[in-house]
């Protein structure tokens, strides 16, 4: 007689729990491929230190990971706006992103589903997010999660401050 192997699915063994200060390192090396893939200028100063005010201060957003034997595979940050259209406070999906050894375990829909679960018990009503023209896969993905596709268009400006003159050299 032959003996029957079990073979044990662990394709959602991954856990999903909220970001803390302490997991900083491994969140800017997860925002650091997310950007090299779609082709986001990373500047890691600036990215760690956006990411440790977002852990540190709750009114800004929430950062999600997906750990797989303790290690930080994926990751989703929400943040918060405020629309009259959307009745005040809607939740923006700024990240979302999957290390390419972790895709096709569904840690992406987990990630949603905890971002919609959140999103409900605080009563957020809606969630908008940002999609590569390029990336049919995503937008995809995202339509299979109920998303649509508005007729507005992204427009941003930056606004930081400009560089100090350099300071005159006397003779």
């Amino acid at each position: 007689m032959m003996k029957r192997k079990t073979v044990i699915d662990d394709r959602n063994a991954a856990v999903i729990c909220r970001a803390r200060p302490e997991d900083l390192r491994e969140l800017v090396g997860l925002v650091h491929a997310y950007y090299q893939f779609d082709r986001i200028r990373f500047d890691p100063k600036s990215a760690t230190n956006a990411l440790q005010q977002l852990l540190r201060r709750p009114s800004l957003g929430r950062v999600w990971l997906a750990r797989e034997s303790g290690k930080a595979v994926a990751y989703a940050i929400l943040t918060f706006n405020y629309d009259v259209e959307f009745d005040g406070i809607e939740g923006i999906v700024t990240d979302l992103f999957v290390n390419a050894n972790y895709r096709g375990r569904r840690l992406g829909q987990r990630l949603m589903a905890a971002i919609d679960d959140y999103c409900r018990a605080q009563k957020i009503g809606t969630i908008e997010l940002q999609v590569d023209q390029r990336n049919r896969a995503a937008q995809s993905f995202y339509r299979k999660l109920g998303f649509a596709r508005l007729s507005r268009i992204v427009m941003s400006r930056e606004v930081r401050p400009a560089p100090l003159p350099a300071p005159r050299r006397s003779v």
